[in-house]
């Protein structure tokens, strides 16, 4: 499009806004032109929509504008076409790289609607960005002086200037409405994003907090705003908002906060001290779902337990006892699971009995796991009977009773399943079943991982001894089986450093620095001589003996420079930089004279 077509686009338009005569054979340049239809309303915003979408953005003006003109006949005035059809001329004319086109067309609009708020913004949107500064001012006084105690001016204006990074002026702006219409009210959200614009943390809080009583939608807003919040500023964005009245909103915003900065505990606690109601039971279920995606679970179990309580209803009951199952409280899942609530002994069996078995196995209490299964067994179908088998089987291996294991799987269909006969396997002393069954397992949890490694290290095919410390492992005795794997290193080959570093990390400090010194010293070569030193190295700091840790860190690096631990030394060597002594001492077991 050409300067040239929009200057006459422009100017017909405003010198014959409301022109309704139809040219009946006009002659230009000698050559008669046919008679001109003009469409409805209707037609034309058709045509001008259908034309935008089809990128022809010259075709799209001209019916936008005669949208506009019909819109604007006096005693006839459409104000949805008006809006309509300005947004449209403003969306090409911006496609067009015609900005400015738009604004005698909406200052043509604001002359006969003076309060119009879409065509004022528009006008003002336009000054804003292409740097009319002055006709800007002028244009926003204007509207103040038209819109009365009206705060639309005022917000308009600052959020312009904020978004052109010029916060100073937006604070001006905002001043003088404080000043004209009072302080905040319907313009704190504005007076918020200034405050935020300008690293003014708490001013913003007490602005969002006085937002959020007329303007709850602004919520999310808050949010992203205030979570940029550097952390020394944070404990007055808290102070404001965990200020009295409890009120739902501010506390639903500081609890969103604190689990983005990484304050779960302090999260809940923002949300659960809010009187209980509807409102809030629906913003503690969301607290929940939200802690249990960032596997926060204690506070989970909490948010849900809350609920629960209110609401009383199953869901909130199945998911509180599962939370507490993952967090490690196998009591208090019991506990939650066990307790009355609503639904029928079947639907209830179904959603908490496989929380009960699975805490009881935790717990080792084999055998009560075996008589609620026995006594709910009429309200299960064969599906659910199936599910209960593996939590059963893992209360047997906790309890150590390996044969009952072996035998509750007899005849389910976890007979096929390849972790679980592996781990049997195992547990039974049979490598060589074990090595072929876990490599093909479906998971990759930390154990199955460490078992792995040290089936891939030795070529013994039965050993009795070594399944006797895996199953010590899985009743939960540690320096049972800490012990069992440091006797065992001596007599499976290969695989004793991998035997060694498990028992370091069941062992006490002093005894895990132990075995770590020894795997140093003696399979220097093997991959878990870069994990001793990283180990033995942290330990060493969290003792005081930095110049230790640093002996330790060093030789990870010189000595295993391409180890995927080497960076983690490198970042910890960086942290501890300017709290080192002057002289160090040589690398510990390195071979590198400094």
């Amino acid at each position: 499009m050409d300067a040239a077509w929009v200057a006459v686009c422009v100017v017909a338009y405003i010198a014959a806004p409301f022109a309704t005569a139809r040219a009946q054979g006009a002659t230009v340049q000698g050559a008669t032109r046919a008679p001109v239809t003009r469409m409805d309303s209707a037609d034309a915003l058709g045509a001008a929509l259908d034309a935008e979408d089809k990128g022809d953005l010259k075709k799209a003006a001209l019916a936008y504008r005669e949208v506009l003109q019909r819109a604007l006949i006096p005693g006839n005035a459409d104000g949805d076409k008006v809006a309509i059809s300005l947004l449209g001329l403003e969306r090409v004319w911006a496609e067009l790289g015609m900005r400015d086109s738009i604004i005698p067309v909406a200052q043509r609009v604001v002359q006969l609607r003076p309060t119009d708020p879409l065509a004022r913004s528009i006008q003002l949107r336009a000054l804003v960005s292409i740097g009319r500064d002055e006709d800007a001012r002028l244009a926003f006084t204007s509207w103040r002086r038209a819109a009365g105690n009206d705060g639309a001016p005022f917000r308009e204006y600052a959020r312009l200037l904020l978004q052109q990074g010029r916060a100073q002026a937006a604070d001006s702006v905002l001043g003088d409405a404080g000043r004209l219409l009072g302080a905040g009210g319907a313009l704190s959200g504005e007076v918020a994003q200034l405050h935020v614009a300008l690293g003014r943390w708490h001013a913003a809080a007490v602005a969002f907090r006085e937002a959020l009583r007329d303007e709850p939608y602004l919520e999310t807003a808050a949010m992203f705003a205030l979570n940029r919040a550097p952390a020394p500023t944070r404990d007055s964005i808290r102070t404001v908002l965990l200020a009295d009245p409890a009120l739902l909103a501010p506390r639903r915003l500081l609890s969103a906060l604190e689990l983005a900065w990484g304050e779960p505990r302090r999260a809940w606690f923002a949300l659960s001290s809010v009187k209980a109601d509807d409102s809030t039971s629906a913003a503690w279920r969301a607290f929940g779902e939200r802690a249990e995606l960032a596997q926060s679970w204690l506070v989970a179990r909490d948010a849900w337990t809350a609920v629960f309580e209110k609401r009383g209803d199953l869901d909130a009951q199945q998911h509180a006892a599962q939370a507490a199952l993952s967090a490690g409280d196998a009591s208090g899942a019991l506990q939650l699971a066990s307790r009355k609530g609503p639904g029928t002994d079947a639907v209830r069996a179904r959603a908490l009995l496989p929380i009960e078995i699975a805490a009881l196995g935790e717990l080792g209490r084999a055998a009560d796991a075996q008589q609620r299964i026995e006594a709910s067994g009429k309200l299960l179908d064969e599906t659910a009977r199936t599910a209960m088998v593996r939590p059963l089987v893992s209360a047997y291996l906790r309890s150590g009773d390996l044969a009952r294991a072996k035998a509750a799987v007899q005849g389910t269909d976890l007979e096929d399943d390849d972790e679980t006969a592996g781990w049997l396997a195992l547990y039974d002393g049979d490598l060589a079943t074990a090595r072929k069954r876990l490599v093909r397992a479906a998971t990759q949890r930390g154990e199955l991982v460490d078992a792995l490694g040290i089936l891939a290290r030795t070529r013994i095919d039965q050993s009795p001894a070594l399944g006797a410390a895996f199953l010590a492992l899985a009743r939960r005795d540690s320096a049972g089986a800490a012990a069992r794997f440091i006797a065992l290193a001596d007599s499976v080959g290969p695989a004793a450093p991998a035997l060694l570093s498990m028992a370091a990390r069941l062992s006490s400090k002093a005894g895990a620095m132990t075995l770590w010194d020894r795997i140093i010293a003696t399979w220097a070569k093997s991959p878990e001589a870069a994990e001793a030193l990283l180990a033995s190295a942290r330990a060493a700091l969290a003792a005081g003996d930095k110049a230790g840790a640093i002996t330790r860190f060093e030789t990870l690096l010189v000595d295993y420079p391409t180890s995927a631990l080497a960076p983690q030394a490198r970042r910890e060597l960086e942290r501890m930089k300017g709290q080192v002594p002057p002289a160090l001492a040589p690398a510990f077991g390195s071979s590198v004279t400094r």
